[in-house]
């Protein structure tokens, strides 16, 4: 029972380093340099487009006219680890009117 103990505090010693440490090496990084990066990603793109419009408090970041498989490579290059290190709150949307027509929204709210 306590070698159990000891693993289980262990872990949890572990599991709070990592998620300081997580976020502490997106604390250098500007929402400015994290658009920059997402937009490099979708430059990328054959036809993909991003628009950026900031609303007060909010940033929404729209990705449309890409196809499913251009959204699958955005997500395996980073796109949703590069949403996750905005500031503030950050939801995505993937809206699906077919394989070829794909609409990506990341709402920032600071």
């Amino acid at each position: 029972m306590k070698k159990i103990v000891a693993i289980v505090t262990v872990l949890l010693v572990l599991t709070v380093a990592a998620v300081a440490v997580a976020h502490h090496a997106a604390a250098g990084i500007v929402d400015e340099d994290i658009y920059a990066m997402i937009d490099d990603l979708v430059a990328d793109t054959p036809h993909g487009e991003m628009t950026l419009i900031p609303v007060g408090g909010m940033t929404e970041i729209t990705i449309d006219q890409v196809t499913l498989v251009s959204v699958e490579r955005m997500i395996e290059d980073d796109l949703l680890t590069y949403a996750s290190m905005l500031d503030g709150d950050v939801t995505v949307e993937i809206s699906f009117d077919g394989p070829r027509d794909v609409e990506m929204v990341i709402l920032q709210e600071e």
